[in-house]
C-alpha cells in the first residue's frame, strides 16, 4: 500500500478515527466533525469499548464502526515504558510546574509510599544519565513491543482495515497506543488534534510522530516544539477548541424550565451557584468547600435566596459528595455522563451538550479547583472563582494554590482570569461579589478564552476539518 491511497468504491480515502472515551464523542461525533469528513473521505470508526447505542446510532446513519482488539502489555513492557517515562518527564518534557501535582498528591500517601516512589523515581533518573542507557531502553522498548504484547495481532488487524489515513484526538492514551503504533509502522499517514490543552504537559509521551498536529494555542504550539524538537513548525496548525463551539450557538441552550426540570431545580427565584466538583483522585478532600458554601447560606454569610448546584465530575462518584455535605436543602446534586461499568466510557448525546451548556448559561456564580471548567464558564461570561485554600493548614493551602500555577493553567492565572479565593472569607466574599453582578469579575473572562481556546467565533471545528480535507486530498 506504501503511501499511496487506497480509493475505496465512493472514490474517496478510507480515514481510520478513534475513539477511546467519552469526550472524543462530543469532539468527533456530536460537532459535526465526522459528517464532514465524510464528504471527502470514507470514515472507519474504531472504538476501545462496546457502546451499543453509539454503534446502532452510527450505522443506522451509515458510518463504518469497529471495536477494537483489546490492548494486552506484559509486566516487562510495562516496565520498560515506566523507564521511557522517567526519561520523557525528566528530559524531554521538562516542566517546572509538573512537580506541583505530584507535591500536592503526595501528602495523601504514606510516609513509607512516598520514600519508595521517590527512591525509585532517582535510581531510574540516575541510571538514564549514564551513557548508552537511554539507547538500551529505547532498543528493549521496540523488542518488547512485539513479544511482550499484542502488537502483532493489532497490526495484522489494523492491515484488513485497508485504512489510508488515521486521526485521533487521544495519541496519548494507553487504549490506543499499539494500535497506532501499528498504523504509523504500517506506513499510514497520521493525523491528530490534541483534545485539551492540558494533555500535552501533563500526559505522557506520544510514541508515534504525526504528519500533522493540531492544538488549541500559542502556548501548546510551543510545547510541542519544545518537547518533540524534531517536529516541523508547519505541522502544526491551532486550531482552537471544537468542543466550545456548542457554546457559540444560542440552539444549545434549553428553555430555563426544561433545564431546571433536567436538574432538578424548582424555585426559578434563587440565584444559583454552580460548584463543578473535581475527581476524587485529585481532590479527595474537595467535598469540604461544598459543605462550608452550604452552611454559609444557612448561616447568612451568602445570600440567602441562593442555591447550589453541584454538578459532579464524569469521573467521580457523587456519593461521596453527599456522604460530607449530608442533608441540606441548599444544595441541588446533579450527575454529568458517566460510564457504568467503566466512568470513562459512556456516550454523550446532544442532550447532554445542552444540558451542560444550560447549566453555564442560566447558573449565576461557577466555583472549582483548577479545572477546564473555569475556560467554559468564561464562555458564558460568568465570575469565575477558584478555591486556593485548604482548611487544613498552610502548608496545606500552599500546596493546593501551587496546583493553579501547572503550564497548562499558568496563562490564565497570569492574567488573574478567575478569582482566586485565599481563604473561607475570601471565597465568601468573592460569591457574594458574583451574585450581585460584579462586573469587574467577568471581564477577564473573554481574555481568558482568547488566551486558551484562541477563537470565540464558533467555527473551530470547521478549522479542524479545513486541516484535515487538506490533508487528505494532498
Amino acid at each position: 500500500m506504501g503511501s499511496e491511497l487506497t480509493i475505496n468504491m465512493h472514490n474517496k480515502p478510507r480515514i481510520l478515527i478513534t475513539i477511546s472515551f467519552s469526550f472524543s464523542i462530543r469532539y468527533i461525533i456530536r460537532t459535526g466533525l465526522l459528517d464532514e469528513v465524510r464528504k471527502f473521505a470514507h470514515p472507519v470508526i474504531v472504538l476501545t469499548w462496546n457502546q451499543e447505542d453509539l454503534i446502532d446510532e452510527l450505522k443506522q446513519a451509515g458510518y463504518e464502526v469497529h471495536i477494537a482488539p483489546e490492548t494486552q502489555k506484559g509486566n516487562l513492557y510495562v516496565d520498560i515504558r515506566k523507564k521511557i517515562d522517567y526519561w520523557f518527564v525528566h528530559f524531554k518534557l521538562k516542566s517546572a510546574t509538573r512537580k506541583y501535582q505530584n507535591k500536592y498528591l503526595s501528602q495523601y500517601n504514606s510516609l513509607k509510599h512516598n520514600i519508595i516512589t521517590q527512591a525509585r523515581k532517582c535510581y531510574n533518573i540516575t541510571k538514564l544519565y549514564l551513557p548508552g542507557t537511554t539507547t538500551k531502553i529505547f532498543a528493549q522498548e521496540k523488542k518488547l513491543l512485539t513479544t511482550d504484547t499484542n502488537y502483532n495481532a493489532i497490526e495484522k488487524w489494523v492491515n484488513q482495515l485497508n485504512v489510508d489515513i488515521v486521526f485521533t484526538v487521544t495519541p496519548f492514551h494507553g487504549q490506543e497506543d499499539l494500535l497506532l503504533r501499528a498504523c504509523k509502522n504500517l506506513g499510514k499517514k497520521m493525523i491528530t488534534s490534541i483534545l485539551s490543552f492540558d494533555n500535552i504537559t501533563k500526559r505522557g509521551w506520544i510514541p508515534v510522530e504525526y504528519d500533522i498536529y493540531m492544538v488549541w494555542n500559542k502556548y501548546n504550539f510551543n510545547e510541542l516544539i519544545r518537547i518533540y524538537p524534531s517536529i516541523n513548525k508547519e505541522k502544526i496548525f491551532i486550531v482552537g477548541a471544537p468542543q466550545f463551539d456548542f457554546y457559540f450557538d444560542s440552539q444549545n441552550i434549553l428553555s430555563k424550565e426544561e433545564w431546571m426540570k433536567l436538574v432538578g431545580i424548582k424555585d426559578s427565584t434563587k440565584k444559583i451557584i454552580l460548584y463543578a466538583g473535581g475527581p476524587k483522585s485529585l481532590f479527595p478532600n474537595e467535598p469540604q468547600y461544598l459543605k462550608k458554601i452550604s452552611q454559609a447560606i444557612d448561616n447568612g454569610s451568602i445570600n440567602s435566596n441562593s442555591i447550589i448546584l453541584f454538578r459532579c465530575h464524569p469521573v467521580d462518584v457523587m456519593q461521596r459528595w453527599k456522604d460530607v455535605v449530608g442533608e441540606s436543602n441548599n444544595v441541588v446534586f446533579d450527575s454529568s455522563w458517566t460510564g457504568v461499568q467503566n466512568l470513562l466510557h459512556t456516550n454523550i448525546t446532544l442532550l447532554d451538550i445542552k444540558k451542560l451548556c444550560s447549566t453555564l448559561y442560566y447558573t449565576d456564580v461557577h466555583i472549582n479547583l483548577c479545572s477546564t471548567m473555569s475556560i467554559d464558564g468564561s464562555a458564558f461570561a460568568k465570575p469565575q472563582i477558584a478555591p486556593a485554600f485548604d482548611y487544613r493548614g498552610i502548608k496545606e493551602s500552599k500546596l493546593l494554590k501551587a496546583m493553579y500555577y501547572q503550564e497548562h493553567f499558568a496563562p490564565i492565572m497570569n492574567i488573574n482570569g478567575v478569582s482566586i479565593a485565599n481563604s473561607q472569607q475570601e471565597m465568601i466574599e468573592w460569591i457574594n461579589k458574583g451574585l450581585s453582578n460584579d462586573t469587574s469579575m467577568i471581564e477577564k473572562c473573554k481574555q481568558v478564552l482568547e488566551e486558551i481556546i484562541t477563537y470565540t467565533d464558533g467555527n473551530c471545528t470547521n478549522r479542524v476539518v479545513e486541516v484535515l480535507k487538506n490533508s487528505v486530498v494532498n
